[in-house]
């Protein structure tokens, strides 16, 4: 997703540029899957079950045909990702429907040879109406999910958005993860970017930080590594934020024509990777906290941003040589292997 937009950018064409950058991992991004199955809409396949349609056909088509070219690449899908707006959701009738998704999520999943699924907290734009920010039926939420993917060896790992509807920082959802009692199979995923959204970042003020937010980013960080076990922690999205050049107000284009929170608007249009200029946001203070805590891990460099709508497929190769060049740095800061030397193994469930 960081490399272009699923819409324009085909994702095959991605996987190659990742793997010819030098990446050994990626995060799937279901929509960019969603849209390479439209190759296979017309396509005769075996699969009968989760939902015997033309649609789902294709996914799994899609699915096969990524993890075979991901193996070649000897690229590894580390997860699947976002499960978009579940936890807290009390329509019935669409809690079920969602359900079934997600068993359709599992499958694809073991075809790609995951075993994380990404559950970010719910969005604010949902219909209020359907959805609850009662923490108890938010964390029963995450049980039920968790234990759907743990009877096919798949792991959820969940993740507080800076802008969400109900679970906006670490230590909520965290909560939610302890009441779920799930301790094997339910995951934290952190993010730099959603760390740093509650303690540090203000982007309706001009500098786009909170008042004393060094010092409250420092505390909220101290917090979290004593509280959550590294080892709860699979891999770590990593993303800097741009600095406006004007605040995100009311009338600010990026908020006006979507109707988003500024938090969202900033998300949406302006992260960057890693040490790229216009970032603010104390990337390097963020991720030394976790690792001297004992965290090992991937490293994902999630990006979404207005510059990944540019047609041509020079977008990817640009993101792609962006991302690798903030990826030297960050690991040239810690004092990491630029190239780890690690096996990939094939990308395949067994059948």
């Amino acid at each position: 997703m960081s490399l272009g937009s699923s819409t324009l950018h085909a994702l095959d064409t991605k996987l190659k540029v990742a793997a010819a950058k030098g990446f050994i991992g990626i995060e799937m991004y279901w929509d960019d899957l969603l849209q390479y199955s439209l190759l296979f809409r017309n396509k005769m396949t075996s699969y009968n079950t989760y939902g015997a349609t033309e649609n789902s056909f294709a996914i799994f088509e899609a699915a096969d045909d990524i993890a075979n070219l991901a193996a070649r690449l000897r690229l590894k899908i580390i997860s699947l990702q976002p499960f978009r707006n579940f936890d807290g959701l009390t329509n019935p009738d669409l809690r079920e429907k969602r359900l079934e998704e997600f068993r359709l999520w599992l499958a694809i999943a073991r075809r790609l040879g995951s075993d994380i699924i990404g559950v970010p907290s719910t969005l604010p734009t949902v219909d209020a109406a359907d959805y609850t920010g009662n923490r108890h039926t938010a964390a029963a939420d995450l049980a039920k999910l968790s234990r759907l993917a743990e009877a096919q060896g798949i792991r959820v790992a969940y993740e507080n958005l800076c802008f969400a509807a109900y679970v906006k920082d670490w230590h909520q959802a965290w909560e939610r993860i302890q009441l779920a009692r799930q301790p094997e199979n339910l995951l934290f995923l952190p993010d730099t970017f959603n760390l740093c959204g509650q303690t540090y970042m203000d982007p309706e003020e001009t500098c786009g930080k909170r008042p004393n937010a060094t010092i409250e980013l420092r505390r909220s960080l101290q917090r979290l590594v004593d509280t959550v076990p590294m080892h709860r922690m699979p891999l770590l999205q990593v993303a800097d934020a741009e600095l406006p050049d004007s605040p995100l107000t009311h009338d600010h284009s990026w908020r006006k024509e979507a109707g988003l929170v500024p938090l969202m608007a900033l998300s949406r249009n302006a992260r960057l990777f890693p040490f790229e200029e216009k970032g603010y946001l104390p990337i390097s203070s963020v991720v030394q906290s976790l690792v001297n805590a004992g965290w090992e891990g991937w490293v994902s460099m999630e990006v979404f941003s207005r510059t990944t709508a540019v047609e041509g497929e020079e977008t990817i190769w640009e993101h792609a040589t962006r991302a690798w060049r903030s990826w030297e740095r960050l690991a040239g800061s810690m004092g990491w292997q630029v190239r780890p030397l690690i096996e990939i193994t094939n990308n395949s469930f067994p059948a």
